[in-house]
C-alpha cells in the first residue's frame, strides 16, 4: 500500500473515535484542549521536530544547547500562559492549593533556588518554566468540573492519534517509527514517541484504559466497539519490532493492568484496596532501595540480591546501567555538592555535562535510567529526600481519596505505583516536557474542590 494511501486508511479510526467522543457525556470541557495539546506533543516528539517534517522552514537552528528551540520555548511558555489564564478565569485559589500540597510546593521550590548554583542557569531557567507549565496543565484538568472525566479525555484523545499513527509510522513511514541499532540491523519501534519506552508507556496507558472501557460496556456492545480496535492497536505495539517484545514495556504494561484490575475488583470493600495498595507501593519502595544499593554497592549474580535484581532486568548490569551510573556519580561528585546536587537542570546539557566516556561518541545521553539517581545528581540529598516524601504522603492521599471518588483515585494510584516503577531504570521526574512527568502532576496534586458557582464560561479557550 502507498504511504499515502496508509495515511488515509489510518486515518478512519482517528476521525470515528473523536466523531463517537464528542456524543459522550463529560460535563464543561472548555479549556481542556490545551493540557491535551500539551500532552500530544510531549507523548510524541517536539513540534520544532514535526514541522521540519512537513518542510516547515524555522527560525534559528543551532547545536548549542544554550540556544534551545523557539519554536518549543513559545510553544511551552504560550501554553503555560494559556492555562494560567484559564485558572485565572476559574478563580482558581492557588493559596488553597499550595498548602494542601506542602511537599510537592517544597520541592519546586528549591529546584528553582538550585538554579542559583547550577553551572548552565540560563538552560536551567528555561527547564524549570516547562516544570511550571506541566504542573499548570495538571491544574487546569484537575480544577475541572469533574476532573476524572477530564483526566480521561485528555489521556483517550492521545491515544486516539498516538496509537494508529505509531503503527502507521512502523509500517509505512520507518524513518520516523523503527529506531536502528548501531550496526544498522537490529530494530526497534518508536511510533510517533521519541524512544522505544515512551511509547511502551504509551501503550501501557491504551491497554489499562481501553481494556476498562472494553470490560465495563461488554455487555452492551462486547467486542464490535471502536475502543476493542484500539486495546487490539495497544496490544499489537507491544511486540517492539523485529527485535521481539519489549520486555521492560510488558512488564510494565502488566503490573500496571494488575494494579489497576485489582483496585477494581476491590470496589466494594475500599479498606481491602488500601492495603493493597499499601503493599505494592512498599515493594516497590523496598525495590527502589535494593537497585539504589546495587548502584553503588555492585552485587554479584550469585548472591540473593543480584537474583532478585536479575529476576526484573536482562542481567545483573541492568543492560549496562550499572556503568551508567558509576560515570555520573562521579561526573556529579566533580561537579558539585552532594548535599545540594549541581542545580535543576544543570547535568545532561549535551557533551558540556556528560559523562567521560560519552565525550567523543556520535550518540549523546541525555538521562541516567533513573528517575531517583537523576534526583540525585541535580537536587543532592535534600531534593532526593523532598521526592522521597512527596513519595511517601502521596500515596496515603491517593488511596484515602478511594472513599470519595473510587474510579479517579484508582486511576490515579495506578499511575502513580506505575510511574514510580518505571522511573527505577528509566527517568522521568523532574523533567517538564515528558508525558509521564504530567501525568505524575496530575496524580499526586490535590486541588481544592471548585464550586460550580465559578467556573465561568470562557469565549477566548476552544473547548472539544
Amino acid at each position: 500500500m502507498p504511504p499515502l494511501l496508509a495515511l488515509i486508511v489510518y486515518s478512519i479510526p482517528v476521525v470515528l473515535a473523536f466523531r463517537s467522543d464528542r456524543k459522550r457525556e463529560m460535563g464543561d470541557t472548555s479549556g481542556l484542549f490545551w493540557p491535551w495539546l500539551w500532552y500530544m506533543v510531549v507523548a510524541s516528539r517536539p513540534l520544532g521536530w514535526w514541522l521540519l517534517q512537513w518542510g516547515v522552514p524555522l527560525p534559528g537552528g543551532s547545536d548549542d544547547p544554550n540556544d534551545g528551540s523557539i519554536i518549543e520555548r513559545f510553544f511551552f511558555g504560550g501554553l503555560t500562559l494559556i492555562g494560567l489564564k484559564i485558572l485565572a478565569r476559574r478563580r482558581f485559589n492557588w493559596g488553597a492549593a499550595l498548602q494542601r500540597n506542602p511537599w510537592i510546593t517544597a520541592l519546586c521550590v528549591f529546584m528553582a533556588i538550585s538554579i542559583l548554583w547550577s553551572h548552565y542557569p540560563f538552560i536551567s531557567f528555561k527547564r524549570y518554566i516547562k516544570v511550571i507549565g506541566s504542573i499548570v496543565m495538571a491544574l487546569v484538568v484537575l480544577s475541572s468540573e469533574r476532573p476524572l472525566e477530564a483526566m480521561l479525555l485528555v489521556i483517550r484523545r492521545c491515544l486516539y492519534i498516538h496509537l494508529p499513527m505509531s503503527i502507521l509510522c512502523t509500517r509505512y513511514y520507518r524513518h520516523i517509527g523503527v529506531y536502528y541499532d548501531y550496526s544498522g540491523t537490529g530494530t526497534s519501534w518508536q511510533g510517533i514517541a521519541t524512544t522505544k519506552n515512551t511509547l511502551g508507556q504509551i501503550t501501557m496507558l491504551g491497554v489499562v484504559y481501553f481494556s476498562w472501557e472494553v470490560r465495563r460496556h461488554w455487555k452492551a456492545h462486547g467486542w464490535r466497539t471502536l475502543h476493542f480496535l484500539y486495546l487490539l492497536m495497544a496490544i499489537y505495539l507491544l511486540r517492539g519490532g523485529a527485535g521481539g517484545i519489549s520486555m521492560t514495556s510488558s512488564i510494565v504494561c502488566v503490573i500496571a493492568l494488575l494494579i489497576f484490575l485489582r483496585l477494581q475488583a476491590l470496589r466494594s470493600n475500599p479498606a481491602a484496596a488500601r492495603r493493597f495498595g499499601f503493599t505494592v507501593f512498599g515493594g516497590m519502595a523496598a525495590l527502589i532501595s535494593l537497585v539504589l544499593v546495587h548502584s553503588v554497592v555492585f552485587f554479584s549474580t550469585d548472591s540473593f540480591f543480584g537474583g532478585m535484581i536479575t529476576a526484573f532486568g536482562k542481567d545483573i548490569t541492568m543492560t549496562d546501567r550499572t556503568n551508567i551510573w558509576d560515570g555520573v556519580y562521579a561526573a556529579a561528585a566533580s561537579m558539585g555538592n552532594p548535599l545540594i546536587g549541581v542545580g535543576f537542570g544543570g547535568f545532561w546539557i549535551g557533551r558540556m555535562a556528560n559523562i567521560e566516556w560519552n565525550a567523543h561518541m556520535t550518540w549523546v545521553l541525555g538521562q541516567g535510567h533513573s528517575g531517583y539517581i537523576d534526583t540525585f545528581l541535580q537536587l543532592g540529598w535534600i531534593g532526593s529526600f523532598l521526592l522521597a516524601t512527596v513519595l511517601f504522603t502521596s500515596v496515603r492521599r491517593l488511596l484515602d481519596s478511594l472513599a470519595e471518588n473510587y474510579d479517579f483515585a484508582s486511576f490515579r494510584i495506578t499511575l502513580f505505583l506505575t510511574i514510580i516503577f518505571i522511573n527505577i531504570t528509566e527517568s522521568t521526574m523532574l523533567r517538564g516536557d515528558h508525558n509521564m512527568w504530567f501525568l505524575f502532576m496530575i496524580v499526586i496534586w490535590m486541588v481544592p474542590a471548585t464550586r460550580p458557582a465559578e467556573v465561568m464560561p470562557s469565549k477566548a479557550v476552544p473547548s472539544f
